[in-house]
């Protein structure tokens, strides 16, 4: 049986080439796309009118990311708690709708993220959806993961330091200042400057 799915299509952060992909990837997996929304400003209007008309979509037009950023969250959570889909796909690497992504999840609902590995935030995206499709084709997806994106990094650093005791760490961390400390010598010039005295001495007598 076909999966009932909301679309959401974050139109300022993804390139409009690549909205053949995700009806595709939707098509070819069963899904019955019953909602088709996309939110975008007057400046990247004109790049995606003819691929949104033609798939019938309803447009939002926002003054400023930001403001398109509260619409597609409203609407999001207005789709969750209608109880008429079973998946709910956000087409965007904003790292904010990964909490919309984990209440989706909670609710029991599948959620879907499309997204470009280029613009970062790929291991973050692994956490808070169900499903991730980078829409980028290989070649270009292999020289990107050649540099890891400075947001990847610390998405890892933090998962890393999950669960970690911040008073033991403190603690090793005193430890070791303590330690560096006691073994500190003095410097040479000390000792340089009391040869230098002596010499002089011996000289006047």
């Amino acid at each position: 049986m076909a999966k009932n799915l909301a679309l959401f299509i974050d139109c300022d952060r993804l390139e409009a080439a690549f909205m053949t992909l995700i009806f595709d990837y939707l098509q070819n997996e069963g899904y019955n796309i019953c909602v088709k929304r996309a939110y975008i400003t007057k400046d990247n209007l004109d790049l995606w009118y003819s691929q949104l008309d033609r798939h019938y979509f309803r447009i939002s037009i926002g003054n400023s990311q930001a403001n398109n950023n509260m619409r597609l969250s409203v609407d999001v959570s207005k789709a969750l708690y209608s109880g008429n889909y079973d998946s709910i796909a956000i087409a965007s690497n904003y790292r904010e709708f990964g909490v919309l992504a984990s209440e989706v999840r909670t609710k029991g609902l599948e959620a879907l993220c499309f997204y470009q590995f280029s613009k970062g935030n790929e291991a973050f995206l692994k956490r808070a959806y169900n499903i991730i499709y980078n829409l980028e084709p290989k070649n270009v997806s292999e020289q990107s993961s050649e540099m890891t994106s400075t947001g990847d990094m610390l998405d890892i650093f933090a998962s890393a330091l999950e669960g970690l005791d911040t008073q033991t760490l403190g603690e090793k961390i005193g430890d070791q200042t303590t330690s560096a400390k006691t073994t500190t010598r003095k410097p040479r010039a000390t000792k340089s400057t009391k040869a230098t005295s002596t010499k002089a001495t011996a000289k006047k007598k």
